[in-house]
């Protein structure tokens, strides 16, 4: 039984226990956290078995693709990109709009976030082309070669901007610790941060300007960004003395901080006051609904998974083999991304960090970004089943090596005469 469940279940014990940990706790936040869906539902329910229907298939994606070596399904990963791109080009004029921001666009019936795709696409871009200057290591990257790479980053951020400014500093933080990670040359990343650090200063002070010295509305989400930054350096309730005055602008940071605050002793699922207040308290403010209902410690919890996430991961890029170096920063660069995404999230619901949209992987309510995780998580469970097969494939070679050498060694020294 045990032999037919781990041909069933591969790679990293620990890491599947952590996914199924975070599966578990999503649909025991989300039975609450969901609230103000199911009032709008004649089912009650309806909401929450929905979500617990994208973690089953979530779990079903990741079962199947972790069956895969990297390198057998890796010409249907170039297919990724090439979609993101697609997607990112159609999305303004075909998209769904919600809130201002184009959020998925339907493909017979079936809703595809170009976001989600886009963060994936960006860790399998990079890992390939880093893993590639890597196996070339006798020689140095190029201006030429790095002009390449900037290129493409360039590319897929000026398409994420116009839909979502905090994935696309997101993802260029990614690129940035992925190619640090893939030996690429300081001075290569120094110009590149520094221009681009020098070319956001001026694009958001050109903004708040804009914003506050003239009646032109920013286009798509820039308004809404330039907002939340200047609540975030401005806040209202600078004098701890002054009233707090809840409006249509704060009211969600707010009561995300009324959440926390009530986290001082536990309550459990289900009891929380701040979800039907939280209008986002199933996707981008979830992580206070965990602390109001399972106190600090709930919290606390939540991210030692993220941090067992990175540690796991970081142990199976090491694992990999001489060769293999687009695997090992595939696996590095998606959990660095997941743990980011996370630590975003919950910075978020802290105030420590201005509003951005990010959700918390795989316990925040959604169908395409579970669904990418999963497929993400599946081919670093994957690459996980490679190394160990490698490694038992190594240690038996070894083994049998070793006693061949014992055998032979006797018979030479019994044809040894004595003197």
């Amino acid at each position: 039984m045990k032999e037919l469940f781990r041909k069933i279940v591969k790679g990293d014990v620990q890491l599947w226990a952590t996914i199924l940990t975070l599966f578990i706790v999503s649909g025991i936040v989300m039975f609450s956290a969901i609230s103000s869906s199911a009032h709008r539902n004649t089912d009650y329910l309806a909401p929450f078995w929905g979500h617990i229907r994208h973690l089953g298939f979530g779990l079903f994606v990741m079962l199947v693709v972790h069956q895969f070596t990297y390198r057998n399904i890796r010409w249907l990963l170039y297919l990724i990109p090439l979609l993101s791109l697609v997607m990112l080009i159609v999305a303004p004029f075909m998209g769904n709009d919600v809130n201002g921001a184009v959020r998925s666009i339907k493909v017979m019936g079936f809703e595809i976030q170009s976001i989600e795709l886009t963060k994936l696409a960006i860790v399998f871009v990079f890992a390939e082309i880093l893993g590639l200057h890597n196996n070339h290591a006798n020689k140095p990257m190029s201006w030429k070669t790095f002009g390449y790479i900037t290129g493409i980053l360039a590319v897929f951020c000026g398409l994420v901007f116009t839909q979502n400014i905090s994935t696309m500093v997101m993802i260029f933080g990614l690129a940035v610790l992925m190619m640090y990670i893939g030996n690429v040359p300081l001075k290569y990343i120094g110009t590149l941060c520094g221009s681009t650090l020098a070319i956001g200063i001026i694009a958001i002070g050109t903004l708040l300007l804009i914003s506050n010295y003239s009646d032109t509305k920013l286009p798509g989400r820039m308004g809404t960004a330039v907002k939340r930054i200047e609540r975030f350096i401005n806040p209202e309730d600078k004098d701890p003395n002054a009233p707090i005055v809840i409006n249509d602008e704060n009211r969600q940071i707010i009561n995300s901080k009324i959440a926390i605050a009530n986290g001082i002793r536990f309550v459990g699922p289900g009891n929380s006051v701040q979800r039907d207040y939280l209008s986002l308290a199933f996707s981008d403010f979830v992580y206070a609904i965990i602390i109001e209902e399972y106190t600090i410690a709930g919290g606390i919890f939540i991210i030692l998974l993220y941090i067992i996430i990175l540690a796991r991961a970081g142990k199976i890029a090491r694992r990999c083999a001489a060769n293999e170096t687009s695997e090992s920063l595939f696996v590095i660069g998606f959990s660095i991304l997941i743990v980011m995404q996370a630590f975003i999230n919950m910075a978020v619901s802290c105030e420590l960090f201005p509003v951005t949209g990010q959700t918390l992987p795989l316990i925040s309510r959604g169908g395409m970004s579970i669904l990418i995780t999963c497929f993400g998580f599946g081919l670093i469970l994957g690459i996980s089943a490679q190394n160990e097969e490698r490694m038992a494939l190594e240690q038996q070679q070894a083994a049998e090596a070793a006693a061949t050498e014992e055998q032979e060694t006797p018979t030479e020294n019994a044809a040894t005469p004595i003197q």
